[in-house]
């Protein structure tokens, strides 16, 4: 039966390796993983499901809200990949069961949808990738105080290299590829010192946990098997062949287990006078995370 006890929740920045982690960890039979649901972040970034709740669904307390909640998760309104996909990912007469003797709020929505898409897939344990966007983490310590959080980071340089790779395209003229890298390089400069506030923060909390990319690809089975205690799972060889995927610098194939050659690949996506502005502006915050380079 599935428990909302110690849910798990990767949080921290874009390509910071959390799909992998989400991947390796799932290869034990008993947690879980929700994907991104955007319950809330910042306005300027994306319309959460906060937002669309309150313009589509309104009252949650009033008459019919259920029913109004209902189609609107299911409506393709929603922002994320896994709104696109709900109709397989999470069963709608299951939802409704589980909501329809309970208040609604974005917290009882929330432990829905984890218990449902977790008893779909016969796990025990319920956790979310990026449930919130980092900057509402005391949320989830709030809803849940047992919760254990995995923060998931990488070398700043490797994250803007990650990012401006994916969405400056080739196809794309050069004007419009120097802007969307100028756009991408604000939002990990950003991304990277509001982190580095965050594990400042929470760093001491027994609830929290510092997963560093480079490490976990670096050493799996050491880093894997300290993830595991922190979070009360129980190790599984399996976990260290998680499925590749295509990279934001490359097509990587149907292969299994961790791409080694992701760890300095960043030193040729992008110039030598990007990777020294980036390690000026955030020497300190580097320093935070563990890195001198």
């Amino acid at each position: 039966m599935t428990s909302m006890a110690e849910p798990v929740f990767i949080i921290g920045g874009s390509r910071t390796g959390s799909e992998m982690l989400k991947k390796m960890l799932s290869a034990t039979d008993s947690l879980d993983f929700v994907d991104e649901l955007f319950l809330r972040c910042p306005r300027w970034l994306h319309t959460d499901l906060q937002a669309n709740i309150d313009r589509h669904v309104g009252d949650l307390d009033a008459e019919g809200a259920l029913q109004r909640l209902l189609d609107l998760l299911y409506s393709g309104i929603p922002f994320g990949w896994f709104w696109s996909a709900i109709d397989r990912e999470l069963d709608r007469e299951m939802l409704r069961k589980e909501l329809l003797d309970q208040p609604l709020s974005i917290h009882s929505i929330f432990c829905g949808i984890m218990k449902v898409h977790a008893e779909m897939r016969g796990k025990r344990r319920v956790g979310a990738k990026f449930p919130l966007h980092y900057s509402y983490v005391d949320d989830l310590l709030r809803w849940f105080p047992d919760c254990k959080l995995i923060h998931t980071t990488r070398n700043p340089k490797a994250v803007y290299a990650s990012q401006a790779s994916k969405y400056a395209k080739n196809d794309y003229n050069r004007l419009a590829r120097g802007w969307i890298r100028f756009q991408q390089f604000v939002h990990i400069n950003i991304q990277t010192s509001w982190t580095a506030r965050v594990h400042q923060r929470l760093q001491d909390h027994p609830n929290y946990c510092l997963v560093r990319y480079e490490d976990v690809v670096g050493n799996p089975e050491e880093e894997l098997r300290r993830i595991c205690s922190f979070a009360n799972l129980e190790f599984d060889a399996e976990m260290l062949y998680p499925k590749k995927r295509g990279s934001s610098h490359q097509s990587i194939g149907e292969g299994r287990g961790v791409d080694e050659g992701s760890l300095e690949r960043w030193r040729t996506a992008i110039s030598p006078l990007t990777a020294n502005l980036i390690g000026l502006l955030h020497k300190a915050d580097a320093k935070r995370f563990g890195y001198t380079s």
